[in-house]
């Protein structure tokens, strides 16, 4: 027993009699379908991958069978079910038999759309059997519709498929198309050869007493004659038992070498058919041949029977057109009324949609009546809040820009008043100035704008409590990070006497930076890896607060030289982040990182 598996991953158990019928489908059609018909058909509502199954084999078998099939509805069911999973074997043949049946039925457009989803599918399998019917499939149609170079590559690939399948029938009918194509693409040598290859095979198989090998040698002898070589394909034709002769191209070969004797009595015999095309083909050589002194008495009576069939055949054309625009016309009227029902039954549903919406909008409405209230006090709570935050955050900008102030004028006076070291750092303490001005301002809005909420004292209150009590844990974090400057017993020492530091000494100073700023030079050097190991150690002196007399002593180098190094790691910074530090000194950014 085989196993498949659906678009859902599950395991689905293949019945007993549906592997045994996919098992003879290709040699036993017949015994495929007694088996079908014969066994229960799966649910298609509990076991909608066997019921599937059981649609594709049945209507494979009755493909197989030549049987006379009016709709591609059972088919289609396999279609539709495998479309949706990820087995490409059974997509590829639902979309073989699907265009097979249009083909029958004269969808030929839907017939091409299909063989060529089956091909996009097959193309992903090892199912060469399968490949070989659709690219077999397809190549007839483009042949027969002239899409010469396309039915070439089809026909190519579809004797690929057979010979990977090691199927010599296969490969013979490949070869018989292949042969045509090069036939329409004037290469009438390789047509020959490739006929010869099929002949081959057809003897191989042990077909050469039979029809289809006749067949294949009289379209060899068709292709000589069509290169003019009318004695090769006479040899041919004439090597025939008389039963598979052509008299028809044996006559017109003796027209063109001239035995218009010959051509008349063969031509006259081919007349002894009931196909009207042939009989055109025909009376079009005697009606040439009636040019000839000796026919000329016939001339007229070939003229009249050539006309009558030509007529014929026009007639016989139109006819299949009118049928077929009727067939067109009959499935429009039934895809017309089948849309006429579901606009109906869409109508319907369309009401009772539109009912139950009225019923949910009422209850809608009810429920926005009475939460109305509810929403507009909680988004007045809410702005309030958003007020309160932003009034602490004005608050802790404040605090921090004073304490920069403080740190920024402490170092100035250290260094007795130096402007010419100190130029970006008395800037920075003005516009640090100007901006607690301009944040005092902003709160004494945003005081005035909660004054003017009217909510309960308790959720203010809460608020505040809140905002104070990170305000605070924020300004304990500044006051413990300062006091471990001041009390580090290393930073304390350089701070009352600064002197030149050696290697070893500066990269101490880093580790220390990175114990009480959290890995501070680390996140540095990764964010902003441009900077050297040099400029990393001044960020991590400026970052501990010490001055730039003090840093050009560590460093020993000129305090000018130390300025000079903070504009190019200011640079570095700008470019690698983006930040606009125009509005900031180096110093006051390296103590918010």
């Amino acid at each position: 027993m085989t196993v498949g598996c659906s678009q859902n991953h599950k395991v689905t158990k293949q019945t007993p009699e549906l592997a045994k019928a996919e098992e003879v489908m290709f040699d036993h059609p017949d015994s495929a379908l007694h088996i079908l018909e014969s066994m229960p058909i799966p649910s298609a509502r509990k076991d909608k991958e066997n019921h599937a199954l059981w649609c594709l084999l049945t209507s494979q078998a009755k493909v197989k069978l030549i049987m006379k099939i009016p709709s591609d509805s059972l088919v289609k069911i396999a279609y539709d079910y495998y479309k949706s999973t990820d087995n490409a074997r059974r997509k590829a043949m639902s979309a073989l038999y699907m265009g097979d049946i249009n083909y029958e039925l004269g969808n030929i457009e839907e017939a091409m759309q299909y063989y060529l989803e089956g091909k996009t599918e097959v193309e992903k399998t090892e199912d060469y059997k399968t490949g070989y019917l659709i690219m077999s499939s397809l190549g007839k149609l483009y042949l027969y519709r002239r899409l010469n170079a396309y039915a070439l590559e089809a026909c190519t690939k579809a004797y690929d498929y057979a010979v990977k399948d090691s199927n010599k029938r296969y490969q013979m009918g490949a070869l018989q198309y292949l042969a045509r194509c090069y036939c329409i693409l004037n290469e009438l040598p390789k047509a020959i050869e490739t006929y010869q290859k099929c002949s081959d095979i057809a003897v191989e198989l042990g077909l050469n007493n039979k029809a289809y090998y006749y067949d294949i040698q009289t379209e060899i002898a068709l292709v000589y004659k069509n290169s003019s070589q009318f004695l090769q394909s006479l040899e041919i034709l004439k090597s025939f038992p008389v039963k598979f002769q052509s008299s028809s191209l044996i006559g017109k070969n003796y027209f063109y070498l001239k035995q218009y004797d010959s051509a008349y009595f063969y031509l006259n015999k081919a007349l002894l058919t009931d196909n009207i095309y042939t009989k055109a083909s025909v009376y079009e050589f005697l009606y040439k041949l009636g040019n000839q002194p000796k026919y000329h008495k016939y001339l007229t009576s070939y003229c009249d029977s050539l006309l009558f069939y030509n007529d014929s055949i026009t007639t016989l054309d139109k006819g299949k057109e009118i049928i077929a625009y009727k067939e067109k016309y009959d499935n429009e009227r039934l895809t017309t009324e089948k849309q006429r029902l579901e606009l109906e039954k869409s109508n319907i549903t369309y009401w009772w949609m539109f009912t139950i919406v009225i019923v949910l909008l009422l209850g809608i409405l009810l429920i926005y009546i009475y939460l109305h209230k509810r929403i507009a006090i909680h988004q007045k709570e809410e702005k309030l809040t958003r007020l309160a935050l932003q009034l602490h955050d004005k608050e802790l900008e404040v605090e921090k820009n004073e304490s920069y102030i403080a740190e920024l004028q402490s170092q100035f006076e250290q260094n007795n008043k130096k402007e010419e070291l100190y130029v970006e750092q008395v800037e920075a303490l003005k516009k640090l100035k100007k901006e607690n001005e301009r944040l005092s301002l902003e709160k004494n809005m945003l005081h005035e704008k909660i004054a003017s909420y009217s909510i309960s004292g308790r959720e203010l209150s809460d608020v505040k409590t809140l905002s104070d009590r990170v305000l605070l844990l924020e300004k304990r974090e500044k006051e413990l990070c300062s006091l471990l400057l001041t009390q580090a017993p290393f930073l304390r020492k350089l701070h009352l006497q600064p002197v030149y530091l050696n290697e070893t000494e500066l990269k101490d100073v880093c580790k220390i930076a990175d114990n009480i700023f959290q890995k501070f030079t680390q996140r540095l050097s990764k964010e902003v890896s441009v900077l050297s190991e040099h400029e990393i150690i001044l960020c991590s002196l400026i970052k501990l607060r010490f001055s730039i007399t003090e840093i050009s002593i560590f460093l020993n180098i000129a305090p000018a030289s130390v300025s000079r190094s903070k504009l190019r790691i200011k640079n570095k910074i700008c470019s690698v982040l983006g930040e606009n530090l125009k509005e900031k000194s180096l110093d006051v950014w390296l103590w918010e990182y």
